[in-house]
Order: structure tokens, then C-alpha cells, then sequence
């Protein structure tokens, strides 16, 4: 058997996995003029014969093993024709198309395909195509020759006379293979060359970060479309210049540019781009038809921020160090390297470039006039592939092809526009560095920089003490504050804290006087607050429930003059002060609050805050979000996290009221429900984490309220939510240093989330390292300036000129903060945030540095290294995870010294900083240059034991194939196929065992998609029994072995089909307990089915109670069956069993949406279902027999859910939805359920919950629950 070619078997895999129109090339000729198509069908066959790879078909063996199989010309003469469609001028193009997509099946056709479209007796145009595991770019040209040569010689009555090729294509197979020697023996040229790229390539960026339209799916589409780049004309002139001056090719110059462009665009300093190359080192295969292109990776180092001329030398030596290491095929180096897989992108690069300087089709046939037309599919198998060539004229000319899943054309067109301008000041400039290349496109300056920033407004006048006297002036009776112990009114608010400033200004309280107010929160917080304003001082607020160390440290380092705490205010005799306000003359500049936040060197950082800022903080606030005398404002945030600022003063500068929150009633959900309802309260601020919390809570508990959110990203599930309830909802932004809130987004129902727009007075730009605006769509670190910027921190002058920089876009002296925040432009115009550029996060709002946290966790003395994360899971719950390696020779076991080191953490940090984990590791992880890799920090629930055994029989025959196909000893259920060293052909063998093992068909795709065996296991499960079930068509089907722990078993409740079987995916989370599954009678083909759903309940529970005599019992349900888990949660709770656990997977009630689904269904149409759903899955012996019972059983379920309703359960439930999809079923099941309902996103389509990923986010949350249960 002749093997396939390196690159042969790349394509033939991608062929497999993808569809074989992607890997099509074509080529269409207008031919004008007589046209002889007896000669053309005879030339083709001429050329056909002469070049064995135009007749060779790919099969495999019994392994799987791809290999050639070269077709006599007799068995392929009938292939070889030119069939006739008639065409007019305006469905000609579409006949293209259509002619173009051909799908190959590479085992029974030969790879060429040839069309003729005629639109007059004088006009044809000719595609041909030919799949690309028979040709490439080079192919074109000896094709057309052979083509004309023949054709030439059959017009005239013989035969071609053309020399005889020298080499065939499977030639070039076997001396591939010789050339390259055995990869195992370090001396062979392969193996050189494999070492030489794996140095390279250590490393690279995976994959590179692109301004992208959409988020990277799963898996990776072919679907594409291409964009033309405007190159003006004397660019060309230029480019050659610069490139014939310093030894270039064109191909380095372009790869340069473009290297200067991604990094423009967000992809750093570290760029690999791949570039094709025309593998043909031999001259005896110029004139062969095959696939000989290879793909090399040019890796360009931008750091240091080098000049042009600095980066064209850089590219030169690299590719010519590339050309050196040509002979080993990229396919064999992605085998050998065998980089960290994924289904969504491509290894080692995903950006190429292409300068196409090959011959070009030239088909020149007798008594025709030949013009020849691209015919391109649109598709594309890389990202973006950047194409350049030159034209008749020398003129260059290029094009962008791109994949149309993560890009939209406009995108494109920019960036088109943009490389054009590297190519630009490339030309006219070799010199500059490229730091400061210029890539934003015509207009784009102005609007980045002026248009979005032109915010002047006027500000709050005489600032916030003004602005409380003038209510009190005006509304003295006017409720100010209503709090659970007393109410004050405007007058009242005025009055006490007038007297209360002039005790602090007999005590020397004024200008730039500190005072640390040390509160908690009740109307004398307010008070203090306001009276220290109108004294004249500046207070430090601070939460008396930190630790008294950290309390200790924030007084150490402000030294206030004074400290207001409850023992103070108690003591202090102001009653019969004037009510009156002092007389202090204050300034915008004077400070009105120094406030702690989290700091990185493990220390906190005051920030000053000067008047001026929250004056027009408070005026834009209320333009934005203005308030009314009849409104009332919620104040429940620890004072100590300048959010509260909104709650603190924007009621009171508005004339509204604020409903004050005490700590317990923050902390309990049904406390804080029943206060918003008790006091009507009309505005909330709030994070996103406390409207998680409040939701799952009472799932209507923003109906009607006006909602300020912000301080941390808000997952988009929660801002639908917010913004399907609430009257409206604001998304705030902004850190403390540029005094609370900067800039603010509305939240629309299916509109997205952002961070938007700057507020009055302030500007925000989004800036690469060199302060250089950078373009719409790419990321860049925000700095923001303005009105709202701090004076900086408290004594740290270096830190504050570190952070505080001059600005290069207002007048001298004008300065911006650097937040560490990185966003980008939306096309809407608003700000979206994107990560941080440190490891300063949000959790519940609150900003930390993780530094602060590894600092205290290092200092204990049991403690040699530590390490901090931040975990967050699909429903957008953050968790902070603390890793520690104990000192050498500690003789504290590991649990002890975690519960010391949880104490030891609670005595240092405020109660939002301490990890909710912390995980023992034996060393740190590193990255190869020797910093600490987060990435390969281990999650909380990764098993501490790597190896684990297999639970059942798929899982013991998978980790037996694993063993044979990768020559290992040992396999666990956890282990990754691809990072035990299997690649793509191993997958493909790995896919004919499972067939021959399980008689499953999984794709290839699904394979890469879920690599290790317990995935794959899953899979097998999802329509099928493990051998050890005695009867897989019970009743009662029993899912695991029982455990002996004797808590309550875990129940789970048919799908439509009456099976369980996809449940045995489910237990393999199910540690301590024993789990059954309940299945329609009659599922076995012999006993009656039931005549209705009470039945159906009735019969079921009546199972239940024979296996679980009493409760509590736990019930789970997916799909039907979670319309089935409500009611049969009902009928126990009504037969007076305890009920612990109803969860519904992503299921709708009885009734509701059924009959209009599948009212007009017959058995056939179900039958056809669950072939396209789950015949891939299915190993039974008798597949069809086995499809033709289900689907009946289908049908009756089906057919008695569409009359039913659901009755009313007066219990709780846990709902999980499957967000990839339109429908969601929550809010239906509110007039059948009286208790809660709990809600969870999963990131599947209904029909993908019992696939590995979505079932593990699933017992995320109910072992979470099982865990406090018996």
C-alpha cells in the first residue's frame, strides 16, 4: 500500500473533520470562439493519464490508516468528463458556485472535477476543481500547460507528445520519508529539524488575541468570505526598494507589516504568523500536479520596541532559518510538538501570510480567446490569511481572506485599510519605530479622542454641603433618611450635623484635617460624615467590622487628627452647639475623603479625593440618573468601598430619600426583600454579585426598580434579567482613583453589556504602551481624566506618578489615571471591559489585589510559596482560590495547616478578601521563563490523585484502546487523549476501535471536542448500557453501585423516549450515594404503556417507595423528565414524604408548548428524530428494531404530556436553563411552583446537557447541595 504524503494526511484528516468543499481548488476560464468539447474530454483524459495523482483515491485500512490507491486510466476513463449546463448571463456566476462546492468522496472519485457553462454558441467558461490533497498554488500552471498541450494536439488528430515526467507523486511520497529518516533517531534529518522548531516554537502565544467580532466558538468553522486591501499604486515602488536594499524577498517585507499590524491590533509583542511555501526543493517536481506546499511559522519578537529596518532584519535571518528547517512537514511538527488541542483554533498560528509569486494559470487553446476568472469558495481554514501578489502592471495587489464566524466584513475592510497604512510608513519610513506606527484610519483620531469626550457640563454648585443646605432649605419636613432606629428629616439631617461640625472645629477640624470616621451603618454614620464636610475636614471612612490589624494599619498611615467612632460620638457633648453651619472657607482642591482600597505590595493605598471631584461626580450622576422627592434609595453598602458614595449623597442632592440597611439585613436575602417591600424602595445600587444572590433568593426582587450596577462585570444572563424586570437599569464603571463612577451604559434586554460612555466632565481614552490611541475593536488599557481624576495616594508619591500620568491629549499639566483595565470600542460607540492588565480583580464589588492576599498567606510560617486566583463559573460567581506549598519539613498535616491558615487570613483581611479554598500543592507551577503559571494552577475540584480508575465497563475498555494506541502503561478516566501524545491520525484509529469496540460511529470532530476517556465514556453512555446492568429496560434502573454510605439515593427521571440511559453520564459525579433512574414501562417492547401522565406518576412513585420507603428524597429530571420530576415531587409531597432536592434541567410544563411542537407528529416523524439525535450514539445489537420501540414509546409520552398540566408544588426548585438556545422555560413554571425557584445557566443547547461539560457544571451546583445532606 503507498502511503499518503505528510501533507496528504493533514488534508485527508481535515477532509474527515471539516467537509471536502473547504479543501477545494478551482479555477473557471471564459473561453470566446469555437470550442471542440470532444477534444477538451480527450485532453483531460490525456492529462488525467499522465499524472497519476488526478486518478489516485484514499481508502484506509483495517486500522484506519489512510493510503493511496492509484485507478488504471480504464477504471477512471468514465470519471473524466465535462458535463454541459447551459447558463445566461445572469445565473452564470451561481453555476460557478454551484460548480465549485463539488464534495469530494475521496474514496471512490478521482480528486478533478470539470464543468463547462454555456451561454452562447461562441461562449463558455470552464471550471475546473481539483481537491487539494491532489494539488496546491503550484499545481495551476503545469495543469493549464498540460491541459493546452493536449488539447492542441487532439484539435489536430493525435495524441500529446509531451517528455515523459520524471518522478509520479507517490515518488515523492517514499522520498519524503527517506529524506526525513526515522524522527526516534536523534541524527536523522527529521529529527534535527523537529528539534530546531521546537525550540522556536516554545511558548507562542495560543491562540494570538484578535480584535474579534465574536467570541471563539467551540469549534472552528470553515465559512468564509475575502476583502480586497487598497494599495496605492507608488507604495510598490517603495516596498521594492526597501526590499532589493537589504536583501529582502517581498514575501519578509509583507510578513513584517503585518506582524507590525497584529501587534497594533492587540496580539503583543510575541507574533506568529504562518506563511505557505511551495515545497517543491526538487526540479524534477516543477512540472508535477500534487500537494507539495508547506506551512512554516514565522515568529516575530516585537519587545523592546524595535524600528522597521530593526524587524525586517529580525524577519530575514528567521525566515531564512525557517527555509533551512523546510523539509520536516508542519503536519509531522503539530504530531511531534504536539501543542495544547483545541476545536477552536489552529495550532502554532491562526494568522497567515501569503506572497504569491508562483506561474500563473495560463490556458491558451487553439482558436479561443482564454480569460482567466477567480473561482473561489468562500471558505478559509485559518482566521485570516493575508495574500499578496503583484499584478501585470507591478502594481501590488492583495486580498484578506477571513473567517466569517468571528469577523464581519466592515471589520475586515478596516483592517484591510489599516495594513495598507503600515505598508505606507514602511515605505516612506524604515526607521520609525514601530511603537509608533500609525494604524488608525481616516476620522478615526477625532472621534477616539474629541468626538467621545466632548462631556462638558456644568458641576454641583458649592459642592455637596451647598447642596444638602439648599434642601433643607427647601423641604425641611421631607423625609431624609429612614433607618430601622429613628428617621431624620432634611431639617433634622442639616441641624445635627451642622452642631456636630462646630465640635470638630473647636477640636481644630478644617481644611486638609483627617478625621476617621469608624461607623457603623445608622443615621450617625451620615451625620458624622456630612460634619466633618462642613467643618472644613476630610474624613477616612472606615468599616469597624475589618480586623482591628488592618483597622490598626489604615489609622497608622492617615493619621487622622481625629477618630469618630461609636465610643467617641457617645462621649462627645455637641448638643448645644449652633445649628448653623461653621463658617470655613473651602476649595474645589481641599480633600474631601481619603479612601483605603486593596494594594498589590500588600499593603492598602489611600486615595485623596478632592471636593471638586465628588461635586461633579454627584452632578453627572444625577444628569444621568436623576432622582425624584417621591423616590427612595436603598444604603446598604459598607462605607468603607467608595460605591457608597452614590448612596450616600445622590439621594440628598436630589431631595429624595434614603432607606438605610442595617448589616444583618445585607447579609440575609428575605431581610432585604422584605425591607425594600416594607419601605418602598424605589432605587438600588447594588453589585452583580448581590443580584445574583438576591434573585436566587426571590426571583422578581427588581421588578420595578430603578437599578444602579456595576463595580465588577456583569454576566449577561443576570443583565437580561435585570433589565426584563426593573423599570431601568444603569451600568456603572470606574475605579476609586477617579472617584466612584466615570462612565455609565444603559442595560437593554438583548443588547449586550458595556461599560459606555464618560460621564460630565471626563474623558477616557484606550491606549497602547506608548500612549497611542488604538483602533475601534482592539484592546487596549483605559485611562481616564478629567474632574473625577484623585490628587493621588496618601503619601506615596512614587506610586502616585507611577499610576497619575501626564496627559499628551489636554492642555500642560493635565493629567489621567491608568486604570489596568483593559477594554475596547464597541461598534455602538461604548466602552466593553475586557480583563485586567495586573491581577487587581472584582469580587462582589470589591477590588483586590491578589498580591495583598498572596502577601498575608506568605507570611505565615508554615507557608514557603503562595499563589492566588480568581475562579469564576458560567453563572459569572466569582471565588478566590488560595494555592500554598508548605515550608519544607512542616510537621503540620496539610488539613491542619489550612485551618490555621484560614484563621491566620481572617485576622488580617477584611472578611471579601479571605479565599473561599485554599489548595495544598507541591510546587508552584512555572511558566518556561520561570514565572508563575496561573493557567496551570489546579482547580478546586481537580482530583488530588491523577490516574483514576475506571468506574465502569466503557470506561475500562476506552482506557485499554487509550493504552494500546499511545503505548502507555497506565490510563486514567481524566487523562487527555491528545496530551498523552496522540494526534491527528491516532484519532482516526482511535475512532475505528471505539466503532469495532462499542459499534458507535463518534466523528472525528467529537473526539478532538472531548479527549479524555471519561468524556468520551459519557458519550457512549449517552445511548447505551455499561455491561454490568443486568436489565437495562427496568423500571427501577439502578445507575451506580451502592456506595454503603446509606444517604437517600439520587432518583433521575426518563426523557421523552422512556430510556434513562443517558443518565449512567450523570453518576459518574455521584460519589456517596446510590442513583436510579426511573423508565417508561413498556420500554422493553412487551409490557402495555400507560394511558396517561397520572398514571405514569402514580406507577413511578409506587417503584420509588418500594426502593426508598420514606424521605427526604432527592429528584432530578432533564427535559421530559423534568416535567415529570414536578410532578412527582408533588405527588410525594402530597402522600406527606420530605422532599430535599428538585432540580428541572432546562424542562417546560405539561401543556405548555407542547401541542403546538407536536400535535401533528406521527410515530415515523419521532422515529426520525432520534435517529438525528442520538443514532450515533446508539451501540444496541439491533439498532432499528431498538429505534422502532423507542420511537413508540415517544409518541405515547409525547401525546399525553400535550393535555396534561402540571399540577401546583407547593416546594422549592433548583432550574437549570440551556442557554444556547432561544427558549427559556424558568418563568413558566412560576404558577406551578409556590416555594422558590432557583435558576442556573448551563452553556448548552438543550439537547447538549448530558454532555460532559454541561453535566459537570450541573453537579457543580448539586453536590454543592447534596453535601449537607444525609
Amino acid at each position: 500500500m503507498i502511503p499518503l504524503s505528510f501533507v496528504q494526511r493533514r488534508t485527508w484528516f481535515l477532509h474527515q473533520l471539516e467537509g471536502a468543499e473547504t479543501w477545494n481548488i478551482s479555477a473557471a476560464f471564459r473561453l470566446t470562439g469555437h470550442l471542440d468539447e470532444a477534444a477538451l474530454v480527450a485532453a483531460l483524459r490525456d492529462v488525467v493519464e499522465r499524472h497519476e495523482i488526478l486518478r489516485t483515491t484514499y481508502l484506509t485500512d483495517d486500522d484506519g490508516e489512510p493510503y493511496q490507491q492509484i485507478l488504471p486510466m480504464a477504471d477512471a476513463w468514465e470519471q473524466v468528463r465535462v458535463p454541459v449546463v447551459e447558463v445566461t448571463p445572469e445565473s452564470e456566476s451561481a453555476a460557478v458556485d454551484e460548480a465549485v462546492a463539488h464534495w469530494f468522496d475521496l474514496t471512490a472519485e478521482i480528486p478533478l472535477r470539470a464543468r463547462l457553462l454555456r451561454s452562447g454558441p461562441q461562449e463558455h467558461v470552464l471550471v475546473l476543481v481539483i481537491h487539494h490533497i491532489a494539488s496546491d498554488g503550484s499545481s495551476g500552471a503545469p495543469l493549464a500547460r498540460d491541459l493546452a498541450a493536449a488539447y492542441n494536439a487532439r484539435l489536430d488528430g493525435r495524441a500529446p507528445q509531451w517528455e515523459p515526467l520524471p518522478v509520479q507523486y507517490k515518488d515523492f511520497t517514499m522520498w519524503q520519508r527517506e529524506v526525513l529518516g526515522d524522527l526516534a533517531d536523534p541524527g536523522s534529518l527529521g529529527a534535527q529539524q523537529v528539534e530546531y522548531w521546537r525550540k522556536e516554537l516554545d511558548g507562542v502565544p495560543q491562540p494570538l488575541n484578535l480584535p474579534l467580532d465574536r467570541p471563539r466558538s467551540v469549534e472552528t468553522s470553515t465559512d468564509g468570505d475575502a476583502v480586497a486591501i487598497p494599495v496605492a499604486a507608488e507604495v510598490m515602488t517603495g516596498l521594492q526598494k526597501l526590499a532589493d536594499g537589504r536583501g529582502l524577498t517581498m514575501s519578509m517585507v509583507m510578513q513584517a507589516a503585518l506582524g507590525v499590524l497584529l501587534s497594533k491590533l492587540g496580539g503583543g509583542e510575541d507574533i506568529p504568523i504562518g506563511t505557505p511555501i511551495a515545497g517543491r526543493t526538487d526540479e524534477a517536481l516543477n512540472d508535477l500536479i500534487g500537494c507539495f506546499v508547506n506551512n512554516l511559522v514565522i515568529r516575530m519578537d516585537l519587545s523592546g520596541d524595535p524600528t522597521f529596518a530593526d524587524l525586517l532584519a529580525q524577519v530575514r535571518n528567521k525566515a531564512l532559518t525557517a527555509y533551512e528547517h523546510q523539509d520536516v512537514p508542519f503536519e509531522v511538527l503539530v504530531e511531534q510538538l504536539n501543542p495544547d488541542r483545541s476545536a477552536a483554533y489552529r495550532p502554532f498560528f491562526q494568522v497567515m501570510c501569503g506572497w504569491q509569486n508562483t506561474e500563473k494559470w495560463s490556458l491558451e487553446l487553439a482558436g479561443l480567446d482564454v480569460e482567466y476568472r477567480q473561482a473561489l469558495l468562500a471558505t478559509t481554514q485559518v482566521d485570516v490569511f493575508f495574500s499578496m501578489t503583484t499584478d501585470e502592471s507591478g502594481a501590488l495587489r492583495g486580498d484578506i481572506s477571513y473567517a466569517t464566524q468571528l469577523f464581519d466584513r466592515d471589520t475586515m475592510q478596516d483592517m484591510a485599510a489599516r495594513y495598507a497604512r503600515v505598508l505606507e510608513q514602511l515605505a516612506a519610513n524604515p526607521d520609525v519605530p514601530v511603537g509608533d506606527v500609525d494604524v488608525l484610519i481616516a476620522g478615526e483620531r477625532e472621534q477616539l479622542v474629541e468626538d467621545v469626550n466632548d462631556t462638558a457640563e456644568p458641576t454641583l454648585e458649592g459642592g455637596l454641603v451647598a447642596a444638602v443646605r439648599r434642601q433643607a432649605e427647601a423641604v425641611p419636613e421631607a423625609l431624609a433618611i429612614i433607618s430601622e432606629q429613628e428617621s431624620l428629616t432634611y431639617r433634622e439631617l442639616e441641624a445635627r450635623s451642622n452642631r456636630l461640625a462646630h465640635w470638630l472645629a473647636d477640636r481644630g477640624v478644617g481644611p486638609e484635617s483627617l478625621v476617621a470616621v469608624c461607623l457603623p451603618r445608622t443615621v450617625n454614620l451620615l451625620v458624622a460624615l456630612l460634619a466633618v464636610l462642613k467643618s472644613g475636614g476630610a474624613y477616612v471612612p472606615i468599616d469597624p467590622d475589618h480586623p482591628r490589624s488592618r483597622i490598626d494599619f489604615v489609622l497608622d498611615q492617615a493619621k487622622p487628627a481625629l477618630v469618630l467612632d461609636a465610643d467617641t460620638l457617645d462621649a462627645a457633648d455637641y448638643a448645644n452647639y449652633p445649628d448653623s453651619a461653621p463658617e470655613v472657607a473651602v476649595r474645589p482642591e481641599n480633600t474631601q475623603y481619603v479612601i483605603y482600597t486593596s494594594g498589590s505590595t500588600g499593603t492598602p493605598k489611600g486615595v485623596t479625593i478632592p471636593r471638586g471631584a465628588v461635586a461633579n461626580f454627584l452632578a453627572a450622576t444625577r444628569r444621568r440618573f436623576p432622582l425624584s422627592a417621591s423616590d427612595r434609595m436603598l444604603f446598604s453598602t459598607t462605607v468603607s468601598f467608595d460605591m457608597a458614595n452614590t448612596e450616600l449623597y445622590l439621594p440628598f442632592v436630589c431631595g429624595a430619600t434614603m432607606v438605610l440597611a442595617q448589616k444583618d439585613t445585607v447579609t440575609d436575602p428575605s431581610a432585604m426583600v422584605e425591607l425594600l417591600r416594607r419601605h418602598e424602595v424605589t432605587v438600588v445600587q447594588a453589585t452583580p454579585g448581590f443580584w445574583q444572590l438576591l434573585l436566587t433568593h426571590e426571583p422578581q426582587a427588581a421588578k420595578g426598580l430603578r437599578i444602579i450596577t456595576g463595580a465588577e462585570a456583569v454576566p449577561v444572563r443576570l443583565a437580561e434579567t435585570l433589565a426584563e424586570q426593573a423599570a431601568e437599569v444603569g451600568n456603572w464603571y470606574g475605579p476609586s482613583e477617579t472617584t466612584t463612577w466615570s462612565t455609565m451604559a444603559p442595560v437593554k434586554a438583548g443588547a449586550g453589556v458595556a461599560i459606555g460612555s464618560p460621564i460630565g466632565n471626563t474623558q477616557v481614552y484606550v491606549l497602547d504602551a506608548r500612549l497611542h490611541p488604538v483602533p475601534r475593536g482592539v484592546q487596549g488599557e483605559l485611562y481616564i481624566a478629567g474632574a473625577g481624576v484623585a490628587r493621588g495616594y496618601q503619601d506615596r508619591p512614587e506610586l502616585t506618578a507611577e499610576r497619575f500620568v501626564a496627559s499628551p491629549f489636554g492642555p500642560a499639566g493635565t493629567r489621567m489615571y491608568r486604570t489596568g483595565d483593559l477594554v475596547r470600542w464597541n461598534k455602538e460607540g461604548h466602552l466593553e471591559y475586557l480583563a485586567r492588565t495586573d491581577h487587581q480583580v472584582k469580587v462582589r464589588g470589591f477590588r483586590i489585589e491578589l498580591g495583598e492576599i498572596e502577601h498575608v498567606l506568605a507570611g505565615h510560617p508554615g507557608v514557603a510559596q503562595a499563589a492566588v486566583v480568581v475562579r469564576e463559573n458560567q453563572q459569572g460567581d466569582k471565588r478566590i482560590v488560595g494555592y500554598v506549598v508548605p515550608e519544607a519539613g512542616a510537621e503540620a498535616p496539610a488539613d491542619d495547616l489550612l485551618a490555621e491558615l484560614s484563621e491566620h487570613l481572617r485576622g488580617r483581611l477584611p472578611e471579601y478578601m479571605v479565599p473561599s479554598s485554599l489548595i495544598p500543592l507541591a510546587q508552584i507551577p512555572l511558566t518556561p521563563n520561570g514565572k508563575l503559571d496561573r493557567q496551570a494552577l489546579p482547580s478546586e475540584h481537580t482530583p488530588a490523585v491523577t490516574g483514576q480508575a475506571p468506574r465502569n465497563s466503557f470506561e475500562e475498555k476506552l482506557c485499554a484502546v487509550f493504552r494500546e494506541l499511545l503505548d502507555k502503561e497506565h490510563v486514567g478516566v481524566d487523562d487527555d487523549f491528545f496530551a498523552l501524545g496522540g494526534h491527528s491520525l491516532l484519532a482516526t484509529r482511535l475512532s475505528v476501535r471505539i466503532r469495532k469496540e462499542f459499534e458507535v460511529d463518534l466523528p472525528l470532530r467529537t473526539i478532538i471536542k472531548f479527549p479524555t476517556v471519561a468524556e468520551l465514556a459519557a458519550l457512549l453512555l449517552a445511548g447505551a448500557v455499561p455491561d454490568e446492568v443486568a436489565n437495562p429496560f427496568g423500571v427501577v434502573l439502578p445507575l451506580n453501585s451502592d456506595p454503603g454510605t446509606g444517604k437517600k439515593p439520587l432518583w433521575f427521571f426518563h426523557g421523552g423516549g422512556g430510556l434513562g440511559w443517558a443518565y449512567f453520564s450523570f453518576v459518574t459525579h455521584v460519589k456517596d450515594r446510590q442513583a436510579y433512574a426511573l423508565q417508561s414501562r413498556g420500554a422493553d417492547g412487551t409490557a402495555p404503556l400507560v394511558e396517561s401522565v397520572d398514571e405514569m406518576v402514580d406507577h413511578f412513585i409506587e417503584e420509588m417507595l418500594k426502593v426508598q420507603p420514606e424521605g427526604p428524597f432527592n429528584l432530578v429530571g432533564w427535559s421530559y423528565g423534568g416535567t415529570l420530576v414536578q410532578a412527582i415531587a408533588e405527588g410525594l409531597d402530597r402522600r406527606g414524604h420530605e422532599i430535599a432536592i428538585t432540580a428541572i434541567l432546562d424542562s417546560q410544563p405539561g401543556g405548555q408548548g407542547w401541542s403546538e411542537i407536536h400535535r401533528n407528529k406521527t410515530v415515523d416523524d419521532y422515529r426520525d428524530e432520534l435517529e438525528d439525535f442520538f443514532g450515533q450514539y446508539i451501540g444496541t445489537g439491533n439498532q432499528q428494531d431498538f429505534l422502532d420501540n423507542m420511537s413508540k414509546v415517544l409518541a405515547n409520552n409525547t401525546n399525553l404530556m400535550m393535555d396534561w398540566e402540571s399540577p401546583v408544588y407547593r416546594g422549592d426548585v433548583v432550574f437549570f436553563h440551556a442557554t444556547l438556545k432561544d427558549e427559556m422555560y424558568a418563568h413558566l413554571w412560576k404558577p406551578y411552583i409556590l416555594g422558590t425557584i432557583e435558576e442556573h445557566d448551563v452553556a448548552a443547547t438543550h439537547h447538549e446537557m448530558n454532555l460532559p461539560g454541561p453535566v459537570a457544571e450541573v453537579f457543580e451546583v448539586l453536590n454543592r447541595k447534596l453535601a449537607d445532606l444525609a
